[in-house]
Formats: structure tokens, C-alpha cells, sequence
């Protein structure tokens, strides 16, 4: 998410506003001036891994050039002063400051403003390895990758494809020239990525192996010539450079900080809700644990329920279930990670004056402890539980009361 600063200067010209194309970053800005202040910008931007550019003001054959090196640069803040020029019977820029890792400065149009991000993590440019003919490219820096396909010419690989995703959309990009049918390698992200990228070089690249976070290994082409490595602790493959023309001359790649894991919830068992068929279905499905506990009591039996899951580090807050009464809920709160409920005892029974039956009692029971009952202890019993499992989540039934409860259970696993 973007914030919009400004703009500062005068109030005439014509208005324009770059941030509505949502780019990604700031590549190159070039400046016309004349003897009063900025009369020209020029704006080299990159969106998607590729270079786009908007032109304001008027053209002028004296100019400054401002290039970042990206994406290991970017722009951290604006400085300038702007006054009134009789000239243009306005108020215009007259000078600028971008603040990168360097500083520069030139003169400076009517009036500007920007549009500021927060910080791209950091990323490593790791140069291309191999030979030095072909046409350079730079498919840019993306969320990471997707699929892979590369094909060969002899013993050289002349052929690659890289199917990049940025937020929810799929961007390929191809260099070389595809002359037989290529070998595909499929990721499965976002929860795999590309951790190395090896490779051999004759002057041409020969050969280029990918690893992942998932330990698979997959080669194409033929070991021969010199080795090259690409490799980062902690970070993965986020987009790829290179050099090519109808063969793969180099290869080049860039790194960005690994994302981080996310524990999957193993496979959860559901067991049959227990009590009366009055109110409507609900299920808050599985989750790695349970956090915490809601209860609430009317006066025939357990009017609400509402449970807080954890998944990895989330806190997971589910809906309420039921009708809470005037009594409030009271809490059940478990030690996580170190305590988990083995078993949910209840009740179950007919109360007069509601057609359904409904649970008028809930007991948890813990790895290391009983919670007292919420609830009066009457009625048909039940339990809830398997053996060296734990509870994850729960489903059940309700409409002014809770009329049925089940839940879901994992493996326990000790280390």
C-alpha cells in the first residue's frame, strides 16, 4: 500500500499523477531545465520486471541524468524549494534532492509530489555467468517462481522459460531460441522455492541445476565446461538476467530473503457431534491447536460457544456460535504450545419449552489438567475423544442454544 505526499509548488500546469499505474519501482529520472528552474521529467519506472515511462513538461536539449542502480537502490526521500518565476506567471520547482545511498540534486516543473512504499526487502544481484555474447535481459525481481522450462541445442542449452508470480498473477518470460521440444520443471509454490541454481559453462551455458526448499534436484543439459554456483543463506530465487540469442550465453539470478514457513495442519479426523438436531450446522474446521475457549450459560444449558485456534504463530479467532445471555461467557485458556485437550465430556437433554435437545454441560480435559464444567451435569452423557490424539477443532449445531457438539482430532506427536 502506497501513501501519496504532496504535491509542493504552484497551482498551475497541467496535473498528473504516475502512482495510479502501481508501479513497482523507480529506475531513472531525467530533468530538463533552463535558466529558472525544471521544465521537464522524465520517469523511468518498473512494473512487472519491465520498464515503462511517463514524460511531463516541456522538452529541453539541457539535461540531467539520475539512475539507480536497481533493484538493490531505490528512492528514500524527495528535498526541493520551488518560487515564483514571472516568466510563467507561476510558482515553479527550482531545485530537487533524491536521497538514495548517494545524493543528487538538479533543478526542478510547477510542482511535484510522490508516492512512497515501504522498503523492499533486501536482495542479492548475482551477476551472469557464462560468455559475453548474446543481448543482455533482466526479467526483474518478482515473488518468486512458478515453473520452468529449458531446451537444448547439442550441448548447449538454447532455450528457457520462467513462469514468475507477482501477488496473484502468473508473468512468463522466454530468451533464446526454442529449437526442440523443452523439459518442464514444476514448483510447488508458494510453498517451494528455488534455494540454488548450478550451472556449467563453455563460453555457452551447458548445463543448470535447480534446488529447492523441498530438497528436489532437477538437471538439464550436459555437465561440461566451468561450474558456477548461485546461492544465498536464507534467501530464495526471485527472478532471473542473463544473456542470449539463439543459445543461452549467460545466466545471472537475483535472491530475496526466504518467506517465512507456515506449519501445515496435519490431516484432522472428524468425529460425530453429539446431542440434539435443533438449530443450524456450523463447523470452524482444523487448525495446528486450540488457544482458548468461550463459554456462555443460560438458564437451561450452554447458550454460546467460541473457540481461538492457532496456526504456526496466527492467532485464529473463530465465530461465535449460539446466543450469548445476559450471564456473559467465562474462559478456558490453555498453555499453548505446551498443553492441548485430549477429550470434550458433555451432556445432552430435553428442556421444557424448546423443541430441540440441547448441551447443558461442556468439560475439557487436558494433557495436564480437567476444567471444571460449564454448565449443570444432567442429562445423557457423552465424550469426546480418540486415543493419542488431540482436539484441533470443533462443529456442531446452534441456534439460541448449543444443541450439538463435535469435534476434530490430529496426531499427537512427542519428540
Amino acid at each position: 500500500m502506497s501513501q501519496k505526499v504532496g504535491p509542493f509548488g504552484g497551482n498551475k500546469g497541467h496535473a498528473f499523477d504516475d502512482g495510479v499505474f502501481g508501479y513497482d519501482d523507480v529506475k531513472k529520472v531525467i530533468l530538463g531545465e533552463d535558466d529558472h528552474g525544471v521544465i521537464y521529467m522524465k520517469i523511468e519506472y518498473v512494473k512487472d520486471g519491465k520498464f515503462e515511462t511517463q514524460v511531463h513538461g516541456k522538452t529541453t536539449e539541457t539535461r540531467k541524468v539520475f539512475e539507480l542502480n536497481y533493484p538493490d537502490e531505490y528512492i528514500t526521500s524527495i528535498q526541493g524549494s520551488y518560487s515564483d518565476v514571472s516568466k510563467y506567471n507561476s510558482t515553479v520547482v527550482k531545485t530537487l534532492i533524491f536521497k538514495t545511498s548517494h545524493v543528487w540534486s538538479g533543478d526542478a516543473i510547477d510542482a511535484i509530489g510522490a508516492h512512497f512504499f515501504a522498503s523492499s526487502p533486501p536482495l542479492k544481484q548475482l551477476e551472469p555467468q557464462g560468455g559475453n555474447g548474446g543481448s543482455a535481459w533482466d526479467d526483474g525481481v518478482y515473488d518468486g517462481v512458478k515453473k520452468i522450462l529449458v531446451g537444448q541445442d547439442g550441448n548447449r542449452l538454447s532455450y528457457v522459460k520462467f513462469e514468475y508470480v507477482k501477488g496473484s498473477t502468473s508473468i512468463p518470460h522466454s530468451h533464446g531460441k526454442r529449437k526442440q521440444e523443452p523439459k518442464e520443471f514444476v514448483l510447488d509454490y508458494p510453498n517451494e522455492h528455488i534455494v540454488s541454481v548450478e550451472g556449467t559453462s563453455d563460453g555457452f551455458v551447458t548445463s543448470i541445476t535447480f534446488k529447492t526448499s523441498k530438497g528436489k534436484t532437477s538437471t538439464f543439459g550436459n555437465l561440461i565446461g566451468t561450474k558456477f554456483v548461485f546461492e544465498e543463506k536464507d534467501f530464495v530465487l526471485v527472478g532471473f538476467r542473463g544473456r542470449s540469442n539463439d543459445l543461452i550465453d549467460a545466466l545471472g539470478a537475483h535472491f530475496g530473503p526466504a518467506p517465512p514457513i507456515v506449519p501445515v495442519p496435519v490431516p484432522a479426523k472428524k468425529l460425530e457431534a453429539k446431542g440434539g438436531n435443533g438449530g443450524a450446522a456450523w463447523d470452524d474446521g482444523f487448525y495446528e491447536d486450540v488457544r482458548k475457549i468461550y463459554i456462555g450459560q443460560g438458564d437451561s444449558g450452554v447458550s454460546f460457544v467460541k473457540f481461538e485456534y492457532v496456526n504456526g504463530k496466527e492467532l485464529v479467532a473463530g465465530v461465535g456460535h449460539g446466543k450469548m445471555s445476559i450471564l456473559g461467557t467465562e474462559e478456558f485458556v490453555l498453555d499453548f504450545p505446551n498443553e492441548y485437550i485430549v477429550s470434550v465430556e458433555g451432556c445432552y437433554d430435553n428442556v421444557y419449552g424448546i423443541e430441540a435437545e440441547l448441551v447443558t454441560m461442556l468439560r475439557f480435559k487436558t494433557n495436564k489438567r480437567t476444567s471444571p464444567p460449564f454448565g449443570l451435569d444432567a442429562g445423557t452423557p457423552f465424550t469426546l475423544e480418540m486415543k493419542d490424539h488431540k482436539i484441533v477443532g470443533f462443529h456442531g449445531k446452534a441456534g439460541d442454544f448449543v444443541h450439538k457438539a463435535g469435534v476434530y482430532v490430529s496426531p499427537i506427536f512427542k519428540s
